[in-house]
């Protein structure tokens, strides 16, 4: 099995301090890194391109006197504050963490509001901290907000909740670095990254000796499991006491004023009494303007949509609000705001991207609204009890794809080939927690650059196809081809035959790029095997560039135009007489979101928002135009089992 390859595309999030003597990672911003994004003055692009050549190479001494005389011709300029930038990220990457600290803080003195604030403001703590000054890292540290750290994105935000738990225990303030820890746990981490996380909380739960500091952490702390740890190190301690002749001495607390200013995540927070609306009225918040635009509009017509529906059926106390998001998350929280106390609505449905939509949850849990938020990004519904997502989720994808390939197709064994990205890294995740949870096993595992053309290589590696892997069968080849060619003259055709050990291939990419890599298993006689995919795959896309390649593949769906579910079939033709087209997923997450909140205030005699909330969470079979019926867990993420679609020879999508 291969281990994941580290490419260049993660040095565009962040830098790996390069010495074992460093305790932080350094957060790097990816905003200017590209020729096209580092546009600074005409009169300082010549050397500002040239320092960024021996800085991306670590030729940190020759980019370190360009970058200083850059900063000295234009210090108020766009160039001189991105060297300013630079110079400190050299200090630190050469162990000057007085001078990177020094750069840093006059930096954050000069251009408050840069784009990059975050990202200095996590540097210059990192720098106090690595030259052993948590206080003042701690300091630094809070002057970042929550909301804003979660809006970095899973990546940053992990590291940045990594520091803050070290700079806590360096304090000795134990509960400050479980706090922390639990901030971490909001994100989408890998399962194993999960359970070292719980390990940490548990180790450092135990080295809290005053059973008053326990107390205090037990009030801040929701989930269960840790509550019980909590409690049971309190009782502890009791009884330590109690069977003690001499009492214990308690270390010296920690000042309040140094401990690190990290409130507890929303998860699982309870309902605001007394929060109440206008019965008829659901806000939207939607991106109809900036890079989401196309997607916010979609949303928005199947939103209309569903509303005209139901003021068909006879409700015409029905009024909808929309907000444009703008693609931006402020602009979204404001609207989050404006919709809950001028407008007084009943419900928020949107935005779409994981910034928007972490910046109006916590703007819809402050104000105790309802939201049902139609990003896909896991975690969002667990930053409060008024926060609902209606997504597709990887793992509600996924969870269906892998229960028919174990249950129903009797399949035990995967390989998984991901693109190096975001989505690629996300989804082979979840895929491979679903495989472990109905019992299966992942026995190989290959990853490419998403930019990949050519796919020889990922699959020689994947059906152990790389000869410096099998030594001995090629020289025993060799050997016979050598023998033949003597006895008859002619060379033999004979190569190595793959190892195909997986029943099926989990490719989570585009219809383009899995007909590239399918004929490339064709090629390599790869055959047998079952390729799987996402919702993605739904479309007709797949044959056309796949063709008899991607024959049998198997995907999750939402929408088919031949389905015999009922409810599907009354949406999706309603759609297409609306606007003249089939609905894609996002509409019918919209759709559907809006349906639930239209019942549930039908349902409602009240204004009570509250109402709102307790009806979602206790559906168990609502209708779904996506094909099986909804419910909301605990985690209020709408669960549903997909129906799996298969490609047939002919290009017609079928249902299993």
């Amino acid at each position: 099995m291969k281990k994941l390859r580290v490419t260049s595309s993660l040095i565009c999030i962040l830098f790996l301090t390069h010495c074992a003597s460093q305790q932080v990672n350094s957060l790097y911003s990816s905003k200017y890194d590209s020729p096209k994004a580092s546009r600074v003055e005409p009169e300082a692009r010549a050397n500002f391109m040239q320092a960024e050549k021996y800085f991306f190479a670590r030729e940190y001494d020759k980019a370190l006197p360009i970058f200083q005389s850059i900063k000295n011709k234009l210090p108020n300029g766009k160039a001189g504050q991105l060297a300013s930038y630079r110079i400190g990220s050299i200090f630190y990457y050469q162990k000057d963490y007085k001078n990177s600290s020094k750069e840093f803080e006059n930096f954050l003195s000069r251009f408050p509001q840069s784009e990059i604030t975050f990202d200095v403001t996590y540097n210059w703590a990192a720098a106090e901290f690595s030259r052993e000054n948590p206080e003042k890292a701690n300091q630094v540290l809070s002057r970042l907000k929550l909301t804003d750290v979660y809006a970095q994105g899973p990546k940053r935000a992990e590291i940045v909740f990594q520091l803050a738990a070290q700079v806590s225990k360096a304090l000795g303030n134990h509960s400050g670095a479980i706090l922390a820890y639990l901030a971490e746990l909001q994100l989408p981490l890998s399962e194993s990254s999960r359970q070292k996380l719980d390990e940490s909380i548990y180790k450092t739960i135990n080295q809290i000796q005053v059973s008053s500091e326990l107390r205090d952490l037990l009030k801040q702390v929701r989930e269960p499991r840790f509550r019980d740890k909590i409690s049971n190190r309190i009782a502890i301690l009791s009884l330590e006491n109690e069977q003690s002749s001499q009492p214990l001495t308690p270390p010296t607390p920690v000042a309040q004023s140094s401990q690190f200013s990290l409130e507890v995540p929303f998860k699982n927070q309870s309902l605001i009494s007394g929060s109440s609306g206008d019965k008829g009225t659901i806000g939207v918040v939607l991106p109809l303007t900036g890079k989401f635009a196309n997607y916010g509009k979609k949303a928005l017509d199947a939103i209309l949509l569903a509303s005209k529906s139901f003021l068909g059926a006879g409700d015409d106390n029905v009024r909808i609000v929309i907000e444009d998001s703008r693609s931006n998350p402020l602009i979204a929280a404001n609207a989050v705001d404006k919709l809950a106390r001028d407008d007084q609505a009943m419900a928020v449905i949107g935005p779409l991207s994981w910034k928007e939509s972490i910046y109006a949850a916590d703007k819809a849990q402050e104000l105790g609204v309802l939201n049902i938020s139609l990003s896909g990004k896991e975690g969002i519904s667990e930053r409060g009890a008024y926060i609902f997502q209606n997504a597709l989720t990887p793992k509600i994808q996924l969870d269906s794809l892998v229960s028919h390939c174990i249950n129903n197709l009797k399949f035990s064994r995967f390989a998984i080939l991901a693109p190096e990205n975001n989505f690629g890294r996300e989804y082979g995740s979840s895929f491979w927690n679903s495989v472990v949870k109905f019992g299966g096993k992942v026995v190989a595992y290959d990853s490419y650059d998403p930019e990949e053309k050519d796919f020889q290589k990922n699959v020689q590696e994947l059906v152990g196809l790389n000869p410096k892997h099998r030594l001995f069968e090629m020289s025993r080849i060799a050997t016979y081809k050598k023998e033949q060619k003597e006895k008859t003259g002619k060379e033999p055709k004979v190569k190595l035959k793959p190892i195909i050990d997986f029943d099926a291939i989990f490719i989570p990419d585009s219809p383009k790029a899995v007909a590239q890599i399918a004929a490339n298993l064709a090629y390599y006689d790869v055959k047998g095997v079952t390729l799987l995919g996402t919702t993605e795959w739904n479309s007709e896309q797949l044959y056309r560039r796949g063709g008899r390649y991607v024959e049998g593949a198997l995907f999750p769906g939402f929408l088919n135009t031949s389905t015999p579910n009922l409810n599907q079939s009354m949406f999706i033709k309603s759609y297409n007489a609306a606007y003249g087209s089939n609905p894609d997923l996002l509409a019918s997450q919209a759709f559907e979101a809006t349906n639930l909140i239209l019942t549930a205030l039908k349902n409602s005699p009240s204004s009570d928002r509250n109402e709102l909330v307790n009806f979602l969470s206790q559906q168990k079979s609502f209708p779904s135009p996506l094909g099986s019926d909804l419910s909301f867990e605990g985690s209020r993420v709408a669960k549903r089992n997909l129906p799996i679609f298969k490609l047939e020879g002919n290009g017609a999508i079928v249902q299993q």
